[in-house]
């Protein structure tokens, strides 16, 4: 099920990166729409409506890349560490669930354990960096 590898995340990341800042930790995730128009809706219309992210965790900040079809980054939201908003997340036997709760740029995710190659350890080395387990 990996959607991407390692090598192909980091590259899209790096462009983001101030000087000397490190990469600390990566995760694929994605958005669907609610489980109720997942079941009425076609699954065209379900996977036109999902939104794929790669969320980065520096030694400075959290970055949120939105992407497109082969990492192609649409938008990016970022998050300083010394200034976080609140977050809450949560890690289930699929799921890893990272929810920032920022009035200006709300983010929320979930992150399947085979989204990648070691997904499930660095989204949960995130969530547990972002210190709002539930």
């Amino acid at each position: 099920m990996a959607r991407f590898k390692d090598a192909e995340v980091t590259a899209a990341i790096g462009p983001h990166l101030q000087p000397g800042e490190r990469l600390r930790h990566w995760a694929y995730g994605v958005r669907q729409p609610h489980l109720l128009l997942i079941i009425l809706l076609t699954p065209l219309a379900t996977a036109l409506l999902t939104k794929e992210y790669v969320v980065a965790l520096t030694d400075r900040r959290l970055l949120v890349l939105r992407t497109g079809r082969k990492l192609r980054v649409e938008g990016l939201t970022e998050y300083r560490l010394d200034q976080r908003p609140p977050a809450k997340t949560s890690t289930g036997a699929l799921f890893t669930h990272i929810r920032i709760e920022d009035a200006a740029k709300p983010f929320a995710a979930k992150f399947h354990r085979l989204g990648m190659a070691n997904n499930r350890e660095h989204a949960m080395a995130i969530a547990a960096a972002l210190g709002g387990a539930d």
